[in-house]
């Protein structure tokens, strides 16, 4: 009988904890009391799982390692999800920490189709941390978001992608948006030698998004942008297994409404259902994740795992451009670095701003290297 390992944190009280760890296997398993799924043979035998250990970490907090039978999940992306941290996720004293899967789960969710060394291939570019930009604020005209792309990518950025806030909306409607960018980049190949990579943003139902993967990649498109906690994770899988050919951004909007560790979430659940790099909320900037935090993330995402190929880290969330050396250093070479609003605040200056910026990033890479 083939198990996959979850590991929890719980809060409670010493004399009650015990009892939630119980709540917690039966809630990822049976959802009924121990008695009704003895009852039943094949759930007796198949179904009920076990605690594999309840630890005490501190200050009232344990780790609960579950380990959950592979038969509830079958090869459904959803249920895996649901058994993972379904019912459990609705408590707040109840985190999810990390989780383990046997060689019987391997098959149905296979991570990146391209990973680090596939994005590398399509913009040509080794040895130092890729840059990358956003098209934003949100309510441009496609005329005004093609001249914001024409300032950034003849600046040198590797890689230029949609805000998350751009959908479909009748400002930018997304196949005016995708063929003008497009356009430009081609110009700026053709005047400067600089392929740069456009990454629109899909949004909207399944089949919406469908609809937009199809047009963006027969104009050409050479890779894309989903928010699996906004589309769900099992439609990025899916998407990935039959849609797409190009490699995929995780975007990470709707991200902070679970209790689930952010290193398992991006280091491991986003790449696990196909992201071939993944946005993250970085330290230092607008929002409160730590530097351990986000070293955690990265490491986890470029760790060798099973039959997953690496994925790129792509800190982000109120950089400062000035920072690029710092965060060269701190995340290596094997990082995409995306910087927006520090360098659209330049306005006329925006070319030069980001051109240092590059700059600056490709010299520290050069340093890093040189230092070993």
């Amino acid at each position: 009988m083939d198990y996959f390992r979850v590991t929890y944190c719980l809060e409670a009280p010493q004399e009650k904890i015990e009892t939630v760890a119980e709540a917690v296997l039966l809630e990822q398993t049976t959802e009924t009391p121990r008695s009704v799924g003895l009852r039943y043979p094949f759930v007796r035998h198949h179904m009920m799982g076990q605690i594999e250990r309840l630890e005490p970490i501190s200050n009232g907090h344990y780790e609960l390692v579950l380990s959950l039978p592979v038969r509830g999940v079958e090869s459904d992306p959803a249920q895996f999800l649901n058994v993972l941290f379904g019912n459990s996720s609705l408590h707040s004293h109840i985190s999810l920490e990390d989780f383990d899967l046997p060689g019987a789960m391997a098959g149905f969710l296979p991570g990146p189709t391209f990973g680090i060394n596939g994005i590398r291939d399509m913009v040509g570019v080794t040895g130092r941390p890729l840059t990358c930009s956003a098209l934003k604020p949100i309510g441009l005209s496609t005329s005004e978001i093609a001249h914001l792309f024409r300032e950034l990518a003849y600046a040198g950025i590797d890689i230029i992608k949609d805000d998350h806030y751009l959908a479909d909306q009748s400002f930018a409607p997304f196949g005016e948006r995708v063929r003008a960018c497009l356009e430009v980049a081609e110009q700026v190949y053709a005047n400067s030698g600089h392929r740069v990579l456009y990454v629109p943003n899909l949004s909207g139902s399944p089949d919406t998004i469908r609809r937009q993967a199809e047009t963006a990649q027969a104009l050409g498109v050479r890779a894309v942008m989903i928010a699996p906690m906004l589309t769900g994770l099992p439609t990025l899988h899916e998407l990935c297994r039959t849609e797409l050919t190009v490699p995929v951004i995780a975007h990470p909007s709707f991200s902070g409404s679970n209790n689930i560790r952010p290193s398992t979430l991006f280091g491991k659940l986003f790449r696990l259902f196909g992201a071939d790099a993944v946005i993250f909320a970085n330290y230092g900037g607008r929002f409160s994740y730590a530097a351990d935090v986000c070293a955690e993330i990265a490491t986890r995402l470029r760790a060798d795992w099973m039959h997953v190929k690496p994925a790129f880290p792509v800190p982000a969330g109120g950089m400062d451009a000035a920072r690029a050396s710092e965060l060269v250093h701190f995340f290596g070479v094997d990082s995409i670095l995306l910087v927006g609003g520090s360098l659209l605040e330049a306005g006329e200056h925006l070319r030069e701003k980001t051109k240092r910026f590059v700059e600056e990033v490709h010299a520290a890479a050069m340093m890093l290297q040189k230092n070993g």
